[in-house]
């Protein structure tokens, strides 16, 4: 019995009890950095806004996590200077097979601090369009319109062309409007000048665009841009569709008809007679 307890007290102060320790030691150490990086991010989200300030965040987390776990190494008894050489010739080695992750990781930098969005806003990128989600080292996230989370490497958004459509609080609808060839231009115009002046939602400063911008056998095209809120983008363009709609009916104003080319062989013919 007296053989056995002592086998269990080996076990427990030679494994056990520094499993539990070093499993504390990490437990401190991960708190105290979370603490750490709230409190940056709380000190930094209204100077720096909300993506540069958890972009420190994560750095201050990182940067006081790594100590505890240096120290941790050390009391194994593992030689630090030994093992950061190793890592350093790793890194060199990882750092030529991994490019990509290099570029997309100071393509992330140079958004963060150029800032071109910002989460929240609507972008369009490489025929994707949606809301940024979350703005990380190596990538960024998008949500769609249909709640799909698209992934953009930071390399390919800081190369590619980007359209921000929520960077300024007023936006313009362009609208294609065609109607029937016989219809008077000035007459239509009119009319679409009168639909945009009684849609509360369509702003008069800056003023409205309303041009004929092409003419052929079947239709009259039109250019109307009307201002409206941000925020109202879609609503303000149904609302302006429909309104269009109803007083061209009131009015008789004609859309134009599609043409259907019909053909018939020769030799069918022929067979008919």
């Amino acid at each position: 019995m007296t053989v056995k307890n002592s086998k269990l007290s080996t076990v427990l102060s030679d494994y056990a009890l520094p499993f539990l320790g070093a499993c504390a030691w990490l437990i401190l150490g991960y708190w105290i950095s979370s603490l750490l990086a709230r409190l940056t991010y709380a000190g930094l989200l209204r100077k720096l806004g909300a993506d540069k300030a958890r972009a420190f965040s994560k750095g201050v987390k990182f940067l006081v996590i790594l100590p505890f776990v240096l120290a941790l190494i050390h009391s194994t008894g593992v030689d630090i200077t030994a093992l950061l050489g190793a890592a350093g010739l790793a890194g060199v080695a990882i750092g030529f097979a991994s490019q990509t992750g290099l570029s997309n990781l100071i393509s992330g930098l140079f958004l963060v601090v150029e800032r071109p969005f910002k989460i929240g806003d609507l972008i369009e990128v490489d025929g994707s369009r949606g809301y940024v989600h979350s703005i990380e080292m190596l990538s960024t996230y998008i949500r769609a319109y249909d709640n799909r989370v698209i992934r953009f490497p930071n390399e390919m958004l800081a190369k590619s062309k980007l359209i921000n459509l929520t960077r300024y609080p007023i936006r313009r609808i362009d609208l294609d409007i065609r109607v029937a060839c016989r219809e008077n231009p000035e007459r239509v115009m009119t009319v679409l000048r009168e639909v945009i002046i009684a849609n509360p939602a369509c702003f008069n400063d800056p003023e409205p665009v309303i041009a004929l911008r092409g003419l052929d056998e079947t239709s009259l095209d039109f250019l109307v841009g009307v201002w409206a809120d941000n925020q109202e983008f879609f609503a303000t363009r149904t609302s302006l569709l429909r309104d269009i709609k109803v007083r061209f009916d009131q009015e008789g104003i004609a859309l134009p008809y599609g043409r259907v080319a019909v053909a018939q062989r020769a030799d069918a013919v022929h067979r008919d007679l």
